[in-house]
């Protein structure tokens, strides 16, 4: 089934879609004035002592996952895993890993 993508810029000169096609929406353009700096969640009985911890455990995140050695492809996939299931717990995803990557050099 084909895609007609219309743009917002020029609606009245857009191809109208045959029966066959799907809907096509409209969505209003998003000027300069709509955005707007976003802070990061805050979430319930977040302790702001905390982020001295959340700080450090996101620059060793950043720089595991900056490493370029295709050996170690597996474990940065790992961390980006334990990342992705704690969102805006950088200290936990990270103590995770590290828990994870003890257990398999012990079973090793």
């Amino acid at each position: 089934m084909p895609h007609l993508l219309m743009s917002n810029d020029e609606p009245d000169t857009a191809a109208t879609p045959a029966d066959s096609s799907p809907t096509v929406l409209q969505f209003p353009r998003l000027g300069h004035t709509r955005h707007r700096a976003v802070r990061p969640r805050q979430f319930r009985g977040a302790d702001p002592g905390l982020e001295p911890l959340r700080r450090q455990a996101t620059s060793i995140i950043d720089e595991v996952l900056a490493d370029t050695n295709p050996g170690d492809e597996p474990v940065r996939e790992k961390l980006r895993w334990h990342v992705a299931n704690n969102p805006g717990q950088p200290e936990k995803a990270l103590l995770e890993h590290l828990r994870t990557v003890a257990d398999q050099q012990e079973s090793a």
